[in-house]
């Protein structure tokens, strides 16, 4: 017995021992403004805190999470003042040039509060030489605390991409991004585009892309410099040398497009299979809805009271003429004229909400988290975007037969009502949202298991350089060809040239005038 009891400790010993040896350091910074990108970042960090990870994470939404092996920074502050310089429910000029600017001009503002935030100025003050194993940042909107990046050591980096892949990400990575069937994700196209749509998705790609390369990068250096007072390589060789990024796509619903062994596809890491209970007095509320509910939401960013006030009587006035029970997620305290049927709360649970059987279907901005619970819970959807990439989400749900779209700019009681109604009242939508649910759970392994594989495989082999595409390692005109086609065209026309003399000679050879030479002699 005694002999049992003194191998059990051992192998428990050998165990914990292997588990110090496994466990790494690890830096999240996950700085984006957005609580959607935390919510979506947060299941990763706290399953690698749990698989015994020593995890700092330094975001604005920080702190939210007490356990162990987790260390918060938080970037106090953000929210409380971001809000007031950008109006989020009018966001840019109206044009897709004006939408980039602004997306720029949002990040660099957001990225000078974070730094001068206390809980920036906490880490500045880390000793260079402390050493993590692995750095875990957001694939872009984040660029400016990838001077940490460089303070630390520069060890391997994952990126993490909550809304997909970005004309900057497949450049770092020697990704083919061709325009010609890949459209920008603020434009709302397919991959079968018309010549004009075509030739538009090819200037907004390459506009977006020089923006971002050739202005918004050189801004981020400059910015840390300021900060971390120190010289360091441009962010952009900085963001080529990462290791790999999972992101927020699903095969199959997604448009299909090559990917280099190092795009991991996560989509819908942040949705759990079972759903978390609800509070018991939301629980009541659903449970009963005898003909349904709506649930109403606008996102983390975006508010519902921030609607103009004719936007939201005309809500009020449609919902009022329905039997279904809305719920409605509203960011103030009072919603007056409000009807008897509608229920509304600052903050819901929204996969789990989606997740009730009595659920009829999604009033959503369509942004990518949005759309990813909805398309795993198999709910169709009236799409009302307003920004950035919200149209093109709400499009791909369109073309997949599970959503309606309802104009923001223009919403009447009627165009609400017939949005709905159109909804209630065709069953295609309800049964291809179920399909599309299917195809989204059809994987071997879940999205979260499949980040924290990559991710501690990066651990493992202290990077993965060997997962990378040589495309990213050439210039633009190389990557192009254009040097060989150079050379091909020089070389076709050197022969052309050669031929063209050659046969001028014989041409004059053979019809020179014999009598012109005699009289010459």
């Amino acid at each position: 017995m005694w002999t049992e009891v003194l191998l059990l400790a051992t192998l428990q010993l050998m165990s914990a021992g292997l588990q110090g040896a496994e466990s790494a350091r690890i830096l999240s910074l996950l700085n984006v403004a957005s609580p959607s990108h935390y919510i979506f970042n947060r299941p990763l960090i706290l399953a690698l805190a749990n698989r015994g990870h020593q995890v700092t994470v330094v975001s604005p939404d920080a702190g939210k999470d007490n356990v162990p092996n987790l260390t918060n920074i938080k970037l106090e502050g953000v929210y409380e003042t971001i809000r007031d310089d950008f109006d989020y429910e009018n966001f840019g000029d109206g044009t897709d040039t004006g939408v980039i600017k602004i997306m720029f001009a949002w990040i660099h503002a957001v990225c000078q509060r974070e730094l001068k935030s206390d809980g920036a100025k906490k880490l500045l003050n880390y000793p260079s030489n402390d050493q993590f194993d692995l750095i875990i940042v957001e694939a872009g909107w984040s660029e400016c605390f990838y001077g940490f990046i460089h303070k630390f050591g520069s060890p391997p980096v994952v990126a993490i991409s909550p809304f997909g892949l970005t004309p900057w990400m497949a450049a770092a990575f020697g990704i083919p991004e061709n325009p010609s069937y890949i459209p920008v994700s603020i434009l709302p196209y397919s991959t079968s585009m018309t010549f004009t749509q075509k030739l538009y998705n090819t200037y907004i790609h390459y506009y977006y892309l020089y923006g971002y390369l050739y202005k918004h990068m050189p801004d981020m250096d400059a910015m840390a410099k300021e900060f971390f007072k120190q010289d360091m390589p441009s962010f952009v060789d900085i963001q080529r040398n990462f290791s790999l990024v999972l992101a927020n796509t699903v095969f199959g619903l997604e448009d299909a497009r090559p990917l280099t062994p190092n795009i991991i596809p996560i989509g819908g890491m942040h949705v759990k299979e079972k759903p978390d209970p609800l509070p018991k007095d939301l629980q009541k509320y659903l449970d009963e809805a005898k003909d349904g509910f709506i649930y109403f939401s606008l996102g983390s960013n975006l508010r519902s009271d921030a609607l103009t006030p004719s936007i939201r009587q005309a809500l009020l006035d449609a919902f009022s003429e329905l039997p279904q029970r809305i719920l409605w997620k509203f960011e103030s305290e009072n919603l007056p004229g409000i009807p008897p049927n509608v229920k509304i709360s600052k903050w819901l649970p929204q996969s789990d909400i989606l997740a009730h059987p009595n659920i009829r279907m999604f009033i959503s901005h369509c942004g990518k988290m949005s759309t990813s619970e909805t398309m795993y819970r198999g709910v169709p959807i009236v799409g009302v975007p307003f920004f950035v990439d919200q149209l093109f989400n709400m499009q791909k749900l369109i073309r997949k037969g599970m959503g309606v779209h309802l104009d923001q700019e223009t919403m009447t009681k009627e165009s609400i009502l017939k949005a709905i109604r159109e909804i209630l009242n065709n069953a295609s939508y309800a049964a291809n949202a179920k399909k599309m649910s299917a195809m989204f759970r059809d994987h071997p392994t879940s999205a979260l298991d499949r980040a924290v594989f990559w991710t501690e495989y990066v651990i493992r082999h202290q990077g993965a350089p060997h997962l990378r595409s040589a495309g990213a390692e050439l210039y633009w005109y190389e990557y192009l060809l254009l040097d060989v086609l150079l050379v091909v065209v020089a070389a076709g026309l050197a022969v052309i040239l050669v031929v063209y003399w050659v046969f001028r000679a014989l041409l004059n050879m053979l019809f020179s005038n014999p009598s012109k030479k005699k009289k010459q002699n």
